[in-house]
This record gives structure tokens, sequence and C-alpha cells, in this order.
């Protein structure tokens, strides 16, 4: 991709997000903003994808560099032309649901009512 992507969180809920930047440590920071900084050029590892939440947004719960604590969680609008515009929702707790939190928060950012939602861990 040579054109750089918006990689923002949804104006409503920016306090929200900066707000889990306060409590992770040094490393996770640093190491979520690395993060943000590749997503504006290259689309997220699909061995990170959570699934497609309401048919247009993939949803992914990134894997954070000297962070096992966290996951960055951001949202992908495919339903456009590329380069998809990356929402960022939010560091969220790495555990066996970062991607029903990842999905629950979008869904809360997007302001979706029952959207559809399709896992890609079956």
């Amino acid at each position: 991709m040579s054109e750089k992507r918006s990689v923002e969180p949804v104006p409503e809920f920016r306090a929200q997000v900066r707000e889990d930047f306060v409590s992770p440590s040094v490393d996770c920071v640093a190491g979520a903003y690395f993060l943000l900084e590749e997503l504006e050029e290259r689309d997220p590892d699909l061995d990170e994808r959570c699934g497609l939440l309401a048919n247009c947004y993939e949803i992914f719960a990134l894997a954070i560099p000297k962070c096992s604590e966290y996951a960055l969680v951001v949202s992908l609008d495919i339903s456009g032309d590329r380069p998809w515009p990356c929402v960022v929702h939010g560091l969220l707790r790495r555990n066996s649901s970062a991607c029903d939190a990842g999905r629950r928060r979008a869904t809360t950012h997007f302001k979706l009512i029952n959207p559809s939602w399709e896992s890609s861990h079956g």
C-alpha cells in the first residue's frame, strides 16, 4: 500500500481511547504507538482478525510488541476503496475474550444495533 490511511478513533470516543493508554506499562504504550504507525501503511495480520461486524468492519485484536497483557483493537472499514480507514477502539486486556470485547466496543463506537457478526474463530 503506497497511500497512507487514516488511523484514528471515532471522534466522540477519543477520550475513552486515550484513557486506555494511561494504565498500561511504558513498553505496552510504546508498542501500541509503533503498531498505529505501521497501520498507516499496512493492513493488520490476518492471523489477528477477530471477525466481520455489520458486513463492513473487519475487527482485529493486535498483539503488541513487548506487551503480553493488552491487545490493540482496531477495525478496517472495508466497504469502500483502499486504503481502508482504520478506526482505533483502544487497548483491551489480552485474554480469551479480547475479540468479544473488541466487537462490543466497536458496536458501541459505531452506534450499531444488533449488527451481524461473522467470527473468524469458528
